[in-house]
């Protein structure tokens, strides 16, 4: 007896999952290449030979526009409104820091455009006099205590960079998780940190939304930009790891955390209630083969942050993250591509090393889980 067909539906129900997979493992690649991208573009800010193109035209204009507006001696554009009227007219002003969108790049300016063209990119050189102003960086600080109370967050401790829930936090994590394209503006904020000389406030606000993700269940949408962009714009590769450990322990299931997709990737070991870090380690080096043997990306493919200086307010997106947010149709969470499938495509290239860094970190990790482990059994 013939087995009858499948229905069309299930037929083009599975060709969707198949097309879907394909398309956010491509999304996943450009977020690995984009991390990788702004920690080398970090490197060595604090040198003496630094130097930029755009420098000379920046002097011919007599200042620098990012740190002129943090001086307050220009107005922001389009929104005409100096850094000290910003701190003073928009805190707590939710429903305008929410609709406008050409202020976060004035506040927060980085090495990469955003959706607003009146803003500035910052320059070598102007990051360098920045990272030694005071005044400036001091500013700095008081806009990433506005937003983060725009986002139900406090800073607790100005020294260490500790955050901690705010009052009204249960209000405002529903806004966030509403409105996807704040992982956008977060992650910008993160970036601007590092960049400025202000690390140490990088790795505290991460930990938080891992935990808040993670442990407590809350943020959703933003769960997923937590692992693929937040996480990796931390510059202290010390403090990255103790993160990327920190999820590995909390995220479930487990399995998915580093494993890839199941036709690529061998599955975990017999016993699976003690599946840990080298049976994953395992998988990855069986998934490298299959990586390091695709095409590497096309200069098309990464997006317009090389062609155009900024994009369609419509889209709400900035080049350099615009593979999550509003616009992102396969929904700002998805297990099924794993933390390790995003963050060994940026070593597509044998030259590259992004796919060594992430497995030496890996390595250390599982060092110290068998150590756990070894004294679990001594116990």
């Amino acid at each position: 007896m013939r087995r009858s067909p499948r229905p069309i539906r299930y037929t083009r129900l599975m060709c969707f999952r198949k097309v879907f997979h394909e398309w956010s493992r491509g999304k996943n690649m450009y977020a690995a290449r984009d991390m990788e991208n702004f920690r080398r573009s970090c490197q060595d800010l604090d040198g003496n030979d630094i130097s930029d193109e755009n420098d000379a035209d920046e002097k011919d204009k007599g200042h620098f526009c990012n740190l002129a507006f943090h001086h307050g001696q220009i107005k922001s554009s389009p929104d005409d409104v100096h850094i000290d009227e910003f701190h003073q007219q928009w805190w707590g002003k939710y429903e305008r820091l929410e609709n406008v969108h050409s202020y976060i790049q004035w506040l927060f300016p980085i090495q990469e455009p955003g959706v607003n063209c009146k803003a500035h990119v910052l320059t070598k050189k102007e990051i360098k006099l920045f990272r030694k102003d005071k005044q400036a960086k001091s500013k700095l600080v008081k806009s990433y205590k506005l937003m983060l109370d725009f986002y139900g967050i406090r800073l607790a401790d100005e020294s260490t960079g500790e955050v901690e829930r705010a009052p009204n936090w249960k209000n405002r994590f529903r806004n966030l998780n509403r409105h996807t394209h704040n992982n956008l503006r977060i992650t910008r904020i993160l970036k601007c940190l590092g960049t400025l000389g202000m690390k140490h406030y990088q790795a505290p606000l991460v930990k938080f939304f891992l935990h808040e993700t993670l442990v407590e269940g809350h943020l959703s949408n933003v769960k997923q930009s937590v692992l693929d962009y937040f996480m990796f714009a931390v510059l202290d590769k010390s403090e990255r790891r103790e993160l990327v450990k920190f999820a590995l322990e909390h995220f479930k299931p487990q399995k998915h955390f580093v494993s890839g997709p199941e036709e690529n990737v061998a599955q975990p070991i017999e016993n699976k209630q003690r599946s840990t870090v080298e049976d994953n380690l395992k998988r990855l080096n069986k998934y490298e083969a299959v990586i390091l043997n695709k095409p590497t990306v096309t200069n098309s493919d990464q997006g317009a942050n090389e062609n155009s200086q900024c994009m369609s307010e419509n889209n709400n997106i900035t080049p350099a993250n615009m593979s999550h947010g509003d616009n992102d149709e396969s929904g700002p969470h998805q297990t099924e591509v794993s933390l390790c499938q995003m963050h060994d495509l940026s070593g597509v290239s044998d030259n590259d090393s992004g796919l060594q860094q992430f497995k030496e970190e890996a390595s250390c990790l599982m060092s110290d889980i068998k150590m756990k482990e070894s004294n679990e059994t001594m116990l």
